[in-house]
Protein backbone atom coordinates (compact mmCIF):
# COMPACT_ATOMS: atom_id res chain seq x y z
CA UNK A 1 0.00 0.00 0.00
CA UNK A 2 1.31 3.08 -0.86
CA UNK A 3 1.13 6.40 1.94
CA UNK A 4 1.80 9.44 0.59
CA UNK A 5 4.19 11.98 1.74
CA UNK A 6 1.05 14.26 3.25
CA UNK A 7 -0.59 11.30 4.94
CA UNK A 8 3.21 10.56 6.97
CA UNK A 9 3.81 13.99 8.00
CA UNK A 10 0.31 14.37 9.14
CA UNK A 11 0.84 11.44 11.39
CA UNK A 12 4.34 12.39 11.95
CA UNK A 13 2.67 15.72 13.32
CA UNK A 14 0.03 14.08 15.12
CA UNK A 15 2.58 11.87 16.70
CA UNK A 16 4.64 14.92 17.85
CA UNK A 17 1.76 16.85 19.19
CA UNK A 18 1.07 13.66 21.62
CA UNK A 19 4.58 13.20 22.83
CA UNK A 20 6.12 13.67 25.89
CA UNK A 21 7.11 16.78 26.77
CA UNK A 22 10.73 17.01 27.44
CA UNK A 23 11.44 19.78 30.62
CA UNK A 24 9.79 20.39 33.63
CA UNK A 25 9.67 24.02 32.71
CA UNK A 26 7.20 23.06 29.22
CA UNK A 27 5.15 20.57 31.09
CA UNK A 28 4.41 23.30 33.48
CA UNK A 29 3.56 25.75 30.52
CA UNK A 30 1.49 22.98 28.96
CA UNK A 31 -0.77 22.36 32.11
CA UNK A 32 -1.06 25.72 31.85
CA UNK A 33 -2.37 26.12 28.59
CA UNK A 34 -4.87 23.25 29.33
CA UNK A 35 -6.31 24.97 32.22
CA UNK A 36 -6.76 28.36 30.14
CA UNK A 37 -9.27 26.35 27.61
CA UNK A 38 -12.65 25.98 28.37
CA UNK A 39 -13.70 23.11 29.25
CA UNK A 40 -17.29 23.36 29.58
CA UNK A 41 -19.78 20.54 28.46
CA UNK A 42 -20.24 20.56 25.25
CA UNK A 43 -24.21 21.02 24.03
CA UNK A 44 -24.79 18.22 21.81
CA UNK A 45 -27.95 20.32 20.29
CA UNK A 46 -25.19 23.25 19.19
CA UNK A 47 -28.15 25.60 19.59
CA UNK A 48 -26.88 29.42 19.82
CA UNK A 49 -23.39 28.29 19.12
CA UNK A 50 -22.69 30.97 16.11
CA UNK A 51 -25.19 33.45 17.48
CA UNK A 52 -22.06 36.27 18.91
CA UNK A 53 -19.40 35.36 15.66
CA UNK A 54 -20.64 38.72 13.93
CA UNK A 55 -21.26 36.71 10.81
CA UNK A 56 -23.47 34.39 9.54
CA UNK A 57 -22.53 30.44 9.46
CA UNK A 58 -24.28 27.85 7.66
CA UNK A 59 -26.18 25.44 9.36
CA UNK A 60 -25.59 22.23 7.92
CA UNK A 61 -28.97 20.76 9.73
CA UNK A 62 -31.41 22.52 7.21
CA UNK A 63 -31.83 22.55 3.45
CA UNK A 64 -33.87 20.28 1.18
CA UNK A 65 -30.64 17.60 1.59
CA UNK A 66 -28.86 18.50 5.16
CA UNK A 67 -26.02 16.35 5.61
CA UNK A 68 -26.36 16.84 9.55
CA UNK A 69 -29.48 15.26 11.38
CA UNK A 70 -30.70 15.46 14.72
CA UNK A 71 -31.18 12.14 16.93
CA UNK A 72 -34.45 11.51 19.48
CA UNK A 73 -32.32 14.42 21.88
CA UNK A 74 -32.05 16.98 19.35
CA UNK A 75 -28.61 16.48 19.17
CA UNK A 76 -26.83 16.74 15.89
CA UNK A 77 -26.69 13.19 14.11
CA UNK A 78 -24.81 11.91 11.25
CA UNK A 79 -27.44 10.10 9.70
CA UNK A 80 -26.27 6.36 8.29
CA UNK A 81 -26.77 5.82 4.75
CA UNK A 82 -28.33 2.68 3.12
CA UNK A 83 -25.76 0.40 1.35
CA UNK A 84 -26.01 0.59 -2.71
CA UNK A 85 -27.86 -3.13 -2.49
CA UNK A 86 -28.69 -1.75 -6.12
CA UNK A 87 -25.23 -2.89 -7.36
CA UNK A 88 -26.41 -6.61 -6.62
CA UNK A 89 -29.22 -7.16 -7.27
CA UNK A 90 -28.74 -8.96 -10.40
CA UNK A 91 -26.40 -11.06 -12.23
CA UNK A 92 -26.34 -8.53 -15.31
CA UNK A 93 -25.67 -5.58 -12.44
CA UNK A 94 -22.68 -7.67 -10.55
CA UNK A 95 -21.12 -8.40 -13.60
CA UNK A 96 -21.12 -4.68 -14.51
CA UNK A 97 -19.49 -3.43 -11.46
CA UNK A 98 -17.59 -6.18 -10.61
CA UNK A 99 -14.34 -5.16 -9.85
CA UNK A 100 -11.23 -8.17 -8.78
CA UNK A 101 -11.90 -10.80 -11.44
CA UNK A 102 -9.42 -12.32 -14.11
CA UNK A 103 -11.17 -14.52 -17.17
CA UNK A 104 -9.88 -16.23 -19.66
CA UNK A 105 -10.44 -13.07 -21.79
CA UNK A 106 -8.15 -10.83 -19.76
CA UNK A 107 -5.11 -12.37 -21.09
CA UNK A 108 -2.81 -11.56 -23.82
CA UNK A 109 -1.46 -14.91 -25.44
CA UNK A 110 2.26 -13.92 -26.50
CA UNK A 111 2.87 -15.69 -29.96
CA UNK A 112 6.37 -16.79 -31.11
CA UNK A 113 6.45 -16.81 -34.57
CA UNK A 114 9.25 -17.12 -37.47
CA UNK A 115 8.92 -18.69 -41.56
CA UNK A 116 10.03 -21.85 -40.64
CA UNK A 117 7.63 -24.86 -41.75
CA UNK A 118 8.08 -26.18 -38.27
CA UNK A 119 8.34 -25.42 -34.82
CA UNK A 120 11.47 -24.29 -32.62
CA UNK A 121 11.78 -24.89 -28.78
CA UNK A 122 12.99 -21.42 -27.39
CA UNK A 123 15.40 -22.79 -24.51
CA UNK A 124 15.30 -19.28 -22.46
CA UNK A 125 11.54 -19.99 -21.84
CA UNK A 126 10.86 -23.77 -21.19
CA UNK A 127 7.69 -24.72 -23.01
CA UNK A 128 7.59 -21.77 -24.84
CA UNK A 129 8.33 -22.23 -29.26
CA UNK A 130 8.40 -20.22 -32.02
CA UNK A 131 5.50 -21.02 -34.08
CA UNK A 132 5.13 -22.18 -38.12
CA UNK A 133 2.15 -20.58 -39.30
CA UNK A 134 0.55 -23.62 -39.55
CA UNK A 135 1.21 -23.81 -35.87
CA UNK A 136 0.32 -20.67 -34.82
CA UNK A 137 -3.50 -20.54 -36.68
CA UNK A 138 -3.59 -24.01 -34.43
CA UNK A 139 -2.47 -22.24 -30.76
CA UNK A 140 -5.29 -19.34 -32.18
CA UNK A 141 -8.01 -21.48 -32.47
CA UNK A 142 -7.48 -23.62 -29.11
CA UNK A 143 -7.01 -20.44 -27.49
CA UNK A 144 -10.19 -18.60 -29.05
CA UNK A 145 -12.20 -22.29 -27.67
CA UNK A 146 -10.47 -21.80 -24.17
CA UNK A 147 -11.84 -18.14 -23.79
CA UNK A 148 -7.91 -16.27 -24.89
CA UNK A 149 -9.65 -13.98 -27.20
CA UNK A 150 -6.54 -11.39 -27.94
CA UNK A 151 -2.92 -12.64 -29.05
CA UNK A 152 0.35 -10.75 -29.42
CA UNK A 153 2.75 -11.37 -32.43
CA UNK A 154 6.56 -11.22 -31.59
CA UNK A 155 8.96 -12.29 -35.20
CA UNK A 156 11.89 -13.73 -35.57
CA UNK A 157 13.31 -12.62 -38.57
CA UNK A 158 15.86 -13.96 -41.03
CA UNK A 159 19.32 -12.47 -40.52
CA UNK A 160 19.46 -11.65 -44.34
CA UNK A 161 16.22 -9.26 -43.72
CA UNK A 162 17.95 -6.92 -41.26
CA UNK A 163 19.41 -3.91 -41.45
CA UNK A 164 20.12 -0.86 -39.68
CA UNK A 165 16.98 0.92 -41.13
CA UNK A 166 15.13 -1.87 -40.22
CA UNK A 167 12.86 -1.29 -43.34
CA UNK A 168 11.56 -4.78 -43.06
CA UNK A 169 9.33 -3.83 -40.08
CA UNK A 170 6.87 -2.17 -42.46
CA UNK A 171 6.81 -4.33 -45.56
CA UNK A 172 3.68 -5.37 -46.06
CA UNK A 173 4.83 -9.04 -46.96
CA UNK A 174 6.96 -9.22 -43.84
CA UNK A 175 6.01 -11.67 -41.56
CA UNK A 176 4.30 -9.89 -38.77
CA UNK A 177 1.88 -8.42 -41.42
CA UNK A 178 1.22 -11.65 -43.05
CA UNK A 179 0.44 -13.54 -39.84
CA UNK A 180 -2.01 -10.96 -39.18
CA UNK A 181 -3.57 -11.49 -42.14
CA UNK A 182 -3.99 -14.76 -41.63
CA UNK A 183 -5.51 -14.44 -37.96
CA UNK A 184 -8.03 -12.14 -38.97
CA UNK A 185 -9.50 -13.95 -42.18
CA UNK A 186 -9.75 -17.05 -40.26
CA UNK A 187 -10.75 -15.61 -36.94
CA UNK A 188 -12.25 -12.34 -37.35
CA UNK A 189 -13.56 -11.85 -33.69
CA UNK A 190 -9.32 -12.42 -32.88
CA UNK A 191 -7.81 -9.26 -31.08
CA UNK A 192 -4.39 -9.05 -32.54
CA UNK A 193 -1.43 -6.98 -30.80
CA UNK A 194 1.97 -5.64 -32.30
CA UNK A 195 4.85 -5.54 -30.79
CA UNK A 196 5.78 -1.51 -32.17
CA UNK A 197 9.73 -2.22 -32.25
CA UNK A 198 12.70 -2.21 -34.65
CA UNK A 199 15.21 -4.86 -32.46
CA UNK A 200 13.76 -7.82 -34.34
CA UNK A 201 14.50 -6.16 -37.77
CA UNK A 202 17.62 -4.63 -36.87
CA UNK A 203 21.42 -5.81 -37.66
CA UNK A 204 22.62 -3.86 -34.90
CA UNK A 205 20.06 -5.67 -31.98
CA UNK A 206 18.97 -2.34 -30.56
CA UNK A 207 15.24 -0.73 -30.73
CA UNK A 208 16.69 2.10 -32.78
CA UNK A 209 18.55 3.27 -35.51
CA UNK A 210 22.42 3.44 -34.50
CA UNK A 211 25.07 5.74 -35.45
CA UNK A 212 28.95 5.98 -33.80
CA UNK A 213 27.53 3.73 -31.11
CA UNK A 214 24.19 6.34 -30.44
CA UNK A 215 20.82 5.61 -31.17
CA UNK A 216 19.23 8.38 -33.30
CA UNK A 217 15.69 9.00 -31.86
CA UNK A 218 14.27 10.57 -34.18
CA UNK A 219 15.13 8.55 -37.28
CA UNK A 220 13.66 5.56 -35.45
CA UNK A 221 10.59 7.17 -34.43
CA UNK A 222 10.26 8.17 -38.50
CA UNK A 223 10.87 4.02 -38.98
CA UNK A 224 8.36 3.17 -35.99
CA UNK A 225 5.64 5.40 -37.31
CA UNK A 226 5.95 3.65 -40.88
CA UNK A 227 6.10 0.17 -38.96
CA UNK A 228 2.85 1.02 -36.55
CA UNK A 229 0.93 2.36 -39.67
CA UNK A 230 1.81 -0.95 -42.10
CA UNK A 231 0.74 -3.35 -39.26
CA UNK A 232 -2.52 -1.32 -38.60
CA UNK A 233 -3.43 -1.32 -42.14
CA UNK A 234 -2.50 -5.13 -42.33
CA UNK A 235 -5.22 -5.52 -39.90
CA UNK A 236 -4.01 -5.24 -36.11
CA UNK A 237 -6.01 -4.17 -33.67
CA UNK A 238 -3.64 -2.96 -30.82
CA UNK A 239 -0.66 -1.36 -32.19
CA UNK A 240 1.64 -1.51 -29.12
CA UNK A 241 4.91 0.28 -28.69
CA UNK A 242 7.94 -0.77 -26.22
CA UNK A 243 10.88 0.85 -28.18
CA UNK A 244 11.56 3.06 -25.23
CA UNK A 245 11.98 6.17 -27.48
CA UNK A 246 11.39 9.14 -26.42
CA UNK A 247 8.79 10.59 -29.04
CA UNK A 248 5.70 11.82 -27.85
CA UNK A 249 3.74 9.15 -29.96
CA UNK A 250 0.05 7.99 -28.85
CA UNK A 251 0.10 4.81 -29.95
Amino acid sequence: MKISAAVIALCVASTNAFAPVASHSNNKQTATMLKAGNMDPVDATMTGIDDNLGYEAFDPTTGPSPAVSRNNNGGVWVKQRARPRRNRKSEGVRAMVRENIVTPANFIYPLFIHSEDHNTEIVSMPGCFRHSEESMMKEVGEALELGVRAFVLFPKVDDDLKTNLACEAYNPEGIVHRSIRMIKAKYPEAIVCTDVALDPYSDQGHDGVVENGVILNDITVNQLCKQAVSQARAGADIVAPSDMQVSGRVM
